[in-house]
């Protein structure tokens, strides 16, 4: 998936004229946030760019954005194992399809929220708000439950540009093939947006995975992330 690093590179990860009304719970950057005190992060391995990661009976296809299924910077997927699930966990990245076609890399940090009010349906949205190209192509998957978890950053365990996992799935689990899609808004209602490239790192010294972002701004409190984990450095697809 990607780390999607949901977003350029979410992981690497993920301004349009059109504003959504705030009473549609769509992403509108009013959200307030405060971040934690700028501190030095060390890690003990390189760090690793996100992408989508091949696990058993999953849900994957490929989502083209249209003049029909697009408002402004997202577009609607439209599938029935997620449909009218806020809860569902979503993964998404630019596809590869684009570069094939001569459309260059995708410039922006991407994320999936849920607009539970009249769709109700997942998206795939630009964080800064740009609208989406008509025919963007975007891979979609959607792991087992048993391999996915969503992963808030809070004050307990937030440190600078990084927030730490706490997850029996990731922790002492070095060789882990995690796979990250920024979520703004888990379960519906309001979010957090996170425009920066982010990635991750395992760090040793606490046997922990941590998602950064790589351009060294502080992580918001809020942010939240959807992780898989394809076990074991599984190779992306």
């Amino acid at each position: 998936m990607f780390l999607v690093a949901v977003g350029v590179g979410v992981v690497s990860g993920l301004v349009f004229s059109w504003q959504p009304e705030q009473d549609t719970n769509e992403p509108a950057g009013s959200a307030q946030y405060r971040t934690l005190e700028d501190t030095m992060l060390e890690t003990t391995s390189n760090p690793k760019n996100a992408d989508l990661h091949k696990f058993a009976e999953e849900v994957s296809f490929i989502h083209h954005a249209t003049d029909d299924n697009s408002r402004g910077d997202y577009t609607y997927i439209n599938d029935p194992s997620i449909n009218g699930d806020a809860k569902a966990i979503v993964f998404v990245a630019p596809s590869t399809d684009r570069a094939n076609a001569g459309y260059g890399p995708y410039d922006h940090n991407i994320g999936v929220w849920y607009e539970g009010v009249n769709e109700k349906k997942w998206a795939i949205f630009n964080q800064d708000r740009i609208a989406i190209p008509g025919g963007a192509a975007f891979e979609v998957v959607i792991p087992p439950a048993s391999q996915s978890f969503v992963h808030h950053a809070g004050p307990d365990n937030t440190i600078s540009d990084s927030t730490y996992l706490d997850n029996p799935l990731t922790n002492g689990e070095p060789n882990a093939g995690l796979s990250v899609t920024q979520n703004w808004n888990p379960g519906g209602g309001g979010g957090v947006y996170n425009d920066h490239p982010i990635g991750v790192v395992y760090d040793q010294d606490v046997q922990k995975w941590a998602i950064y972002n790589q351009d060294g701004t502080p992580m918001p409190n809020g942010a939240a992330f959807n992780v898989a984990v394809a076990g074991n450095g599984e190779p992306a697809r």
